[in-house]
């Protein structure tokens, strides 16, 4: 009977700790140092989990995976607005680690994840992450500290929790974060999820305002 219990205690502490981590996956976002005040900071736009096998042309998740136009013409012109204005594009894969956790997120695992194929590529800015948080990828971090990046423009899917809990790694290192309203995609109400992230501080921003403040500083920096 001892060891029963022995038995039965042991598979209840390791489906604790199980689940323990799958909730620090989902769920938190991770803290990092403070970012320093850059003489010359940039800015950077994070193309977030829009990839094959998840949400892309051979997609597995049909409620988070855009059709050709609207969200990826959408991404696709904010792209092009970076390159015009010099500002850094990085794209961010989910790489799943275990078959649970891909159950829970709606996808399965993939013997090799890219990026959606209808997705401008501009460089080889690549990382991957094995978190709804972005910023659990270390080199992704070092490469925006090296770029001197201070301001993050955010999209992809999902808005309710990739993206979410990216920005929150954000600012818990002291980056401007704003989501790109109309280059996000969710199950979720999008209002409500909006308002989530107004109540944390981070921006709430739509592509055409955001062309349109690329616009304006390409011209002043013409004339400077």
């Amino acid at each position: 009977m001892t060891y029963l219990l022995l038995f039965f205690g042991i598979i209840l502490f390791f489906a604790a700790m199980a689940g323990l981590t799958m909730y620090r996956s989902m769920f938190v976002a991770t803290r990092g140092k403070k970012i320093h005040a850059y003489q010359a900071p940039r800015k950077a736009l994070l193309v977030l989990d829009l990839q094959e096998g998840y949400g892309g042309t051979n997609s597995l998740q049909p409620a988070t995976a855009p059709p050709e136009g609207g969200l990826l013409a959408t991404v696709n012109s904010l792209i092009a607005m970076a390159v015009e204005t010099d500002m850094e594009v990085v794209y961010v894969r989910q790489v799943f680690s275990n078959n649970l956790f891909v159950r829970l997120h709606g996808g399965r695992r993939v013997s090799r994840v890219i990026v959606d194929r209808r997705i401008t590529r501009i460089n080889d800015n690549d990382f991957e992450k094995n978190r709804t948080d972005a910023f659990s990828c270390r080199d992704l971090e070092r490469f925006l500290i090296e770029h001197q990046v201070d301001e993050l423009y955010l999209t992809g899917v999902d808005a309710a929790y990739c993206v979410y809990y990216t920005a929150l790694g954000a600012k818990n290192r002291g980056y401007a974060v704003s989501v790109v309203l109309d280059a996000v995609a969710t199950r979720s109400d999008m209002n409500k999820l909006m308002e989530r992230y107004r109540r944390k501080e981070i921006g709430v921003i739509t592509s055409s305002e955001l062309l349109q403040l690329a616009s304006e500083r390409k011209q002043d920096d013409k004339y400077t």
